[in-house]
């Protein structure tokens, strides 16, 4: 078990770097899907909607590159939180449903 914690922790902290170091590497262009959406004339139905979390993969009160950093932390962070509250859940259920032994025989 302590295995799979240091991998845990080595991955999450190998993905927090890519995210923070990319962030200067990153284009100012629309990404595929937005991009998609200009070509397409549909871009203006998601303008302006209250769900956009991290519009433009930015933080709106940070200016620059450190924004972007930020947004791909909190980014990495909910990825890892879905991931591992899954596989916890998960494991719960598949110990729960398998059937222990009384002692007795």
């Amino acid at each position: 078990m302590r295995r799979h914690r240091r991998i845990i922790v080595v991955g999450l902290l190998i993905a927090a770097a890519v995210a923070v170091s990319s962030a200067w590497l990153a284009s100012p262009e629309p990404d595929g899907l937005e991009r998609v959406a200009q070509d397409h004339a549909f871009i203006e139905r998601a303008e302006g909607h209250p769900y956009r979390a991290l519009p433009d993969y930015t933080v709106p009160v940070v200016d620059g590159p450190l924004s972007t950093a930020i947004a791909g932390l909190v980014g990495v962070g909910l990825v890892a939180g879905i991931t591992l509250g899954a596989g916890y859940l998960s494991r719960r259920r598949r110990a729960a449903s398998i059937p222990r032994s009384t002692g007795e025989q």
